[in-house]
């Protein structure tokens, strides 16, 4: 066996891993272990094992922020949806047990395809396969709305109804703007406005519940291929039109939408030439699933709100000393850009 750990002990019991993979993989001549620094939620590790590539997810090393990313849920989700036509990684194992490796872990295949986190490939770069891509994203959410949580046995992992949604993310960023200890211009106004103008869901499918370009892989092949959805810990069972509001709230037209954001946030190049409009995207996922965007407001202003409330407590974590990493610091001022943003999109600012 040879190990090459890439900086991987400092997150995991590198032996342990290779001890419980091994029970389920067989053992391996070669084996690595990388941790990959994009993604500010659970701890993702770059896994090869003999010529196999997986990804290995750990919780947060922080207990901060830890409820927002659910690992056991995730793996469960991909295991629902293995069956199905949706493209998701193919789960391998789920280690519960912390004492093995020092915290519990999950193990997935590695999908073979880019995240347009921070850019797009330059194979992408025409307004046509532009178009593609938005086209693939839109098709692939309505492919998950068509899921019925009862068929796949997830029926249990509901989501609250609009306004104990609502209150479960301002408790979860007043606790977090308490021990920051910061006024935030707009937190409350924009809080108050979601609880009084959520509407009722009338509908219940499967959600992703933060579906956007940064958590799907692309083929490099043109025209490009969305073949993979990525980062299940938040889905459930719940109102589509929240998955709808997510992807259109970060989906900028304009470089001053995204003014103070930074991409460690969301990406910013659906600005460029052959990128639709939110309205298109909406237009072609009501013309898929036959649902109506009504409500648009709320579910964007919804997103980006959650959004100022995860990124809170990524701040958090900075000022704790938790974690080192740049983009923590930076959401110190993105927390406030969130939330002017939310209330554009309230005013009617940003259609």
């Amino acid at each position: 066996m040879t190990e090459t750990a890439g900086g991987a002990s400092q997150y995991l019991d590198t032996e342990g891993v290779y001890s419980r993979v091994a029970e389920r993989l067989g053992r391996a001549e070669t084996w690595s272990l990388s941790h990959h620094d994009a993604g500010l939620g659970n701890e993702t590790l770059f896994l090869g094992w003999d010529s196999r590539r997986f990804v290995l997810r750990r919780p947060p090393l922080s207990e901060t922020t830890r409820e927002s990313h659910d690992l056991r849920r995730e793996y469960r989700v991909l295991s629902a949806l293995d069956w199905t036509d949706v493209p998701t990684p193919r789960p391998v194992l789920s280690c519960e047990d912390g004492s093995v490796a020092g915290a519990s872990f999950t193990v997935q295949q590695r999908v073979s395809g880019d995240v347009l986190r921070h850019g797009e490939p330059v194979e992408y770069a025409t307004p046509a396969y532009r178009e593609t891509v938005a086209e693939e994203l839109v098709d692939t959410l309505a492919s998950i709305h068509a899921v019925d949580p009862d068929d796949v046995g997830l029926s249990d992992l509901g989501h609250s109804d609009h306004p104990a949604r609502v209150e479960m993310w301002r408790e979860r960023f007043d606790r977090y703007r308490a021990d920051t200890d910061r006024e935030i211009p707009g937190a409350d106004a924009v809080a108050d406005w979601l609880a009084a103008n959520a509407p009722a869901s009338t509908d219940r499918t499967l959600i992703h519940g933060d579906y956007t370009l940064a958590n799907v892989a692309f083929s490099r092949s043109t025209p490009p291929e969305l073949v993979g959805v990525l980062d299940w810990e938040r889905a459930g069972a719940g109102d589509p039109l929240v998955d709808l509001g997510r992807l259109t709230a970060f989906w900028f037209e304009d470089e001053r939408e995204r003014a103070g954001l930074p991409t460690a946030v969301v990406p910013g190049f659906t600005t460029r030439e052959g990128f639709p409009s939110r309205s298109a995207l909406a237009d072609r996922y009501e013309n898929a699933t036959g649902r109506t965007f009504t409500d648009s407001r709320f579910y964007r202003a919804l997103a980006v709100y959650e959004q100022a409330a995860v990124c809170e407590g990524y701040y958090l974590r900075h000022l704790r000393g938790e974690s080192d990493r740049p983009a923590f610091a930076v959401m110190a001022d993105a927390v406030p850009a969130l939330l002017e943003r939310a209330e554009r999109i309230i005013e009617g600012d940003e259609r």
